[in-house]
């Protein structure tokens, strides 16, 4: 926001320029308010998408579900899911988890969370794939 201030000391100002036939000083200092008022209705503009996003964020933390492992999101009794856990942890980012047989999947972070016949599921990293040095056969 600019070094003015928009209150009512300036359009006093205007009137009183206009009343002493200043016109040209009162356009002056009308474009300067319009100026000033433009900037603030920006910054208003942008504070309260701010406020907005911030409020979808908590209201979405409140349906989070986190079961150990992964997060599941529970709105009205309806659970969708489930997401990784290391993907909303670290970025922020609710990434789907892909059912495979024995595990779920992560297709952002390569993270798998196995299924265990208990019911409980153990989160295992996927190990980095090392290229190994070429088998000479001959010398």
């Amino acid at each position: 926001m600019s070094k003015r201030n928009l209150h009512a000391t300036n359009f006093r100002k205007v009137l009183e320029l206009f009343n002493d036939g200043r016109d040209r000083d009162a356009e002056s200092l009308l474009r300067i308010i319009q100026d000033d008022y433009l900037t603030m209705y920006e910054e208003n503009k942008e504070l309260r998408s701010q406020i907005k996003e911030v409020a979808e964020i908590l209201d979405l933390a409140e349906c989070m579900e986190f079961d150990g492992q992964k997060y599941w999101i529970d709105e009205d009794n309806e659970k969708t899911g489930p997401y990784c856990q290391v993907c909303y942890d670290r970025d922020g980012v609710l990434i789907r988890l892909q059912e495979r047989t024995k595990h779920w999947e992560c297709y952002s972070c390569q993270n798998l969370f196995v299924k265990m016949p208990t019911g409980n599921i153990i989160h295992k990293s996927r190990p980095k794939k090392e290229t190994k040095p070429l088998l000479r056969l001959f010398s």
